[in-house]
């Protein structure tokens, strides 16, 4: 169900992009031959104007056909008729679109939980930040000469690129006039040491004993825990909440350690359970402040959040060239799939599950704007480029090339994606399996 869920979600996203070129076509005058939703044979098909409307048989994604968009045409009306200038906000209207909605659901979900400031909340005792200087109450400008926009989102980009490197840290304090400065070296955090397991919560919100998750080919899953069992004992160490559990794994690290359980009545203790330790990662020891209400600044986090995104696209697409990134963390069509229903299926009710699948939808319609925004042939920006290079030359490409370019930008395209399968499938069968 969540995989549906999944290729529904990813299908609408690309139909959004695809009615921006609609409607921005419709509105310079441009034929619009055909308007799909889904690919390949047609299921069925009706015709409104001088439009055809059609409903195809494979569930993912449509497109919208232009005259003279891919072949030479006479008709005034055609897409390459059209000046340079009108072309271009049709190509960029389908990014445009995916990003506008974008932008609307991270409001609607700021607007339900709440969002992320600039302003210092907490600050533990070995904070880097602490130790230059800053202090609980302050306004995170810049870090390493990069604005700040939603420090959840920019903060663990910033630190992964940066190597563990002393970096200037611009902020505002209240009372104090101008903007402050300090150098800071980020530290590596202490891994945690876990089995792969989340619980229930208490009324008072405390974290308790019960198993409500296990996650797919964790330790916890290997041994054979199951959602339901109440944990109550860790080798010799009783455990009432899960706090017990995370000290005793936190003292023994990778240790094997025997869990006992009840499970519905029945007293049983699986052994050698290895505890996985998290991946570090440099820290800077803050928390920062969440908020909730406020229409113009839900607004504006919304934006925020939006622009924050969009630039750790290109700063990770940056990282493949300088081999901080690499290929084989990227993912195709079959693990963005993937990925959606793993992170709707962490959702216990329909609220929660509508809310994951809204945050990982407003991620992947930022994605998919930008990306299609990249100069490469047959993207909306190897389109932009073309316009780009007829502005220069003052004369229009030949019709025949133009499309040479976009067939071998194509195939290239489609081997980029044939070769993402060798990261998502593996991926996909060992987290599955």
């Amino acid at each position: 169900m969540n995989i549906l869920l999944a290729i529904v979600a990813l299908s609408f996203l690309i139909l959004i992009h695809e009615l921006g070129h609609f409607l921005v076509a419709r509105w310079m005058g441009v034929k619009v031959l055909e308007f799909a939703i889904f690919m390949g044979p047609k299921l069925f098909s009706w015709k409104r104007g001088e439009t055809e409307y059609s409903i195809r048989a494979i569930p993912m994604g449509g497109f919208c056909k232009m005259e003279g968009e891919e072949e030479a045409s006479n008709d005034e009306r055609a897409f390459s008729k059209k000046t340079a200038g009108q072309r271009a906000l049709i190509i960029v209207a389908g990014a445009a679109m995916n990003i506008l909605v974008a932008i609307l659901i991270t409001t609607i979900i700021s607007f339900s939980i709440g969002y992320n400031t600039r302003t210092i909340e907490k600050l533990s005792e070995d904070s880097p930040l602490k130790a230059a200087g800053l202090q609980v109450g302050d306004e995170i400008i810049s870090y390493d000469n990069k604005h700040i926009f939603y420090p959840a989102s920019d903060f663990p980009l910033f630190l992964f690129l940066s190597d563990g490197r002393e970096v200037d840290v611009e902020y505002r304090r209240a009372g104090v006039k101008g903007r402050l400065h300090a150098r800071v070296t980020p530290v590596m955090s202490t891994p945690v040491y876990m089995i792969g397991i989340s619980v229930g919560l208490d009324d008072d919100g405390t974290a308790n004993n019960t198993i409500e998750k296990v996650q797919p080919g964790s330790p916890a899953e290997t041994a054979g825990l199951q959602p339901g069992d109440k944990i109550i004992r860790v080798d010799d160490t009783p455990v009432a909440v899960k706090d017990d559990l995370a000290r005793y794994l936190q003292q023994s690290k990778e240790t094997p350690v025997d869990i006992t359980v009840d499970r519905k009545g029945d007293i049983i203790t699986v052994h050698e359970v290895k505890p996985q330790p998290s991946t570090t990662y440099y820290d800077l020891g803050v928390q920062f402040e969440d908020k909730k209400g406020g229409f113009f600044s839900t607004i504006q986090s919304g934006i925020n959040y939006s622009i924050s995104t969009i630039r750790s696209v290109y700063m990770t697409l940056g990282g493949l060239f300088t081999g901080k990134v690499q290929f084989k963390d990227l993912s195709g069509p079959v693990g963005i799939v993937d990925t959606i229903g793993q992170v709707v299926d962490m959702g216990t009710g329909f609220s929660e599950k509508l809310l994951y699948l809204l945050q990982i939808s407003m991620f992947l319609s930022l994605n998919l704007g930008v990306m299609n925004l990249l100069p490469f042939p047959a993207l909306d920006g190897g389109k932009l480029l073309l316009i780009l290079i007829e502005k220069i030359r003052r004369k229009p490409l030949d019709p025949e090339k133009e499309a040479w370019i976009s067939m071998v930008g194509f195939i290239l395209l489609i081997l980029l994606l044939i070769a993402t399968l060798f990261n998502d499938i593996p991926r996909v069968f060992r987290f599955r399996g």
